[in-house]
């Protein structure tokens, strides 16, 4: 997503530092264009995708997942990683629209992606899915973050949730919690509030 470009370019030229075929997507066509276009630079041809996918809509998470296997035949690691926020401010002020939009993208999301890479991980016989935590997933409270932090705390429980469901299978639940990283979203919520 382009709110978490940095997180989402270097986990991107991680893998792709590895060798592995890595699938991107972003929420518009220029987003993912932008993102693509530039972590192709030096890499091999057809290692890397880009998609277009709005994970607040079941149908094109779907899509996304069928785009990658149909370009490399399976997906080994799915990472929900997309994610907004708003202003740090007291939560009453959030108007009702900014409050759907955090937890359309945030968790439902999260759920969608975790839905989609799970039925196909099974079906495939192996994957690894990982969660993208943040603020509050730890249960840690920070003053003007409540609507992000409550997300973020909701991804937990999905992750700790899903490794009981797969206990068993070949498949992998986990979280990534990279601590925080300077993405435009985080700079720009401090641009709009410097005093928190």
């Amino acid at each position: 997503r382009p709110e978490n470009n940095l997180s989402f370019t270097a986990i991107a030229e991680a893998f792709l530092a590895r060798g592995c075929a890595v699938v991107v997507c972003g929420r518009t066509a220029a987003g993912g264009e932008t993102a693509t276009a530039a972590l192709s630079a030096g890499q091999p041809p057809g290692s890397l995708l880009g998609e277009v996918c709005d994970v607040t809509e079941a149908t094109q998470v779907q899509a996304l997942w069928d785009a990658a296997t149909a370009r490399f035949g399976a997906v080994d690691i799915w990472i929900n990683n997309a994610g907004i926020n708003t202003a740090a401010r007291e939560f009453w002020t959030h108007a009702p629209e900014e409050i759907a939009a955090v937890i359309q993208t945030n968790v439902v999301g999260a759920l969608y992606g975790a839905r989609v890479a799970l039925a196909g991980m099974l079906a495939q016989g192996h994957g690894a899915i990982y969660q993208m935590e943040g603020l509050g997933s730890n249960g840690q409270k920070i003053r003007g973050t409540t609507l992000y932090g409550t997300t973020k705390r909701a991804l937990a429980y999905l992750t700790d949730a899903l490794v009981n469901e797969v206990r068993g299978t070949a498949v992998i639940v986990g979280a990534l919690q990279p601590g925080t990283v300077a993405t435009e979203m985080l700079t720009r919520q401090r641009e709009e509030r410097p005093d928190t």
